[in-house]
């Protein structure tokens, strides 16, 4: 009996992990590039790739992560946002060089 109880405590234990695991295949950074997109300005997102939901994101200094959006115009560099993960907010739009 102890074994069975053991047993069944395993597969809710298990189940209960299967359940809170994210099974959509989103990418958890999206947060982060959703947060970088709506800071800009409309000027801004006109200069950039539409298809800003594949932005490249990266670690960036002090635990923040940048987000690379590639740009349209090839005289312009690309647009990165540093956007700090804790607080879900933009710390700085950088320029472009």
């Amino acid at each position: 009996m102890k074994k069975l109880n053991t047993l069944l405590l395993l597969l809710g234990l298990l189940a209960g992990v299967l359940a809170c695991t994210s099974s959509d295949g989103e990418d958890p950074l999206d947060v982060f590039r959703e947060i970088a997109y709506n800071a800009l300005s409309s000027s801004q997102k006109a200069t950039i790739n539409s298809n800003w939901q594949e932005a490249e994101v990266g670690a960036w200094v002090d635990g923040n992560y940048v987000v690379v959006f590639e740009s349209t115009d090839p005289t312009l560099a690309d647009l990165r946002v540093i956007v700090d993960p804790v607080n879900g907010r933009v710390v700085e739009i950088l320029p472009r060089n």
